[in-house]
């Protein structure tokens, strides 16, 4: 596959979780000081960064598994947890869930692929 192409795919949930935090801090510019509000944006934007770098690990097939497998399962628990954030808007949250859900699929396709 063309590396823009794939580069491009890879910023749809980082895009998706930012958009998400500014229309929260838009409705209510206090969110930030909730730890259960940027919680799971800052783990998420971790998530997305090791999704970047080019980890494959050729010695350790079973060990890159095993990571792609956490990380899935932490990039799933940060879409789910949006729904518990106690967002203010509904927009915010369908946002972040998005973000979340594409992640997390973005990392079971890399188990594929490694």
């Amino acid at each position: 596959m063309n590396k823009v192409v794939v580069f491009a795919l890879f910023t749809v949930p980082l895009l998706s979780l930012v958009l998400g935090a500014m229309v929260e801090l838009r409705r209510d510019p206090g969110s930030l000081r909730s730890l259960r509000r940027t919680l799971p944006l800052a783990v998420a934007v971790v998530l997305w960064t090791l999704l970047l770098l080019p980890l494959g690990f050729d010695g350790y097939p079973s060990y890159w598994n095993l990571l792609a497998n956490a990380m899935a399962a932490l990039s799933f628990l940060v879409a789910v947890g949006s729904f518990f954030g106690g967002y203010k808007s509904r927009l915010s949250t369908a946002l972040i869930f998005t973000g979340g859900l594409i992640l997390t699929y973005l990392w079971l396709i890399n188990r594929i692929v490694a």
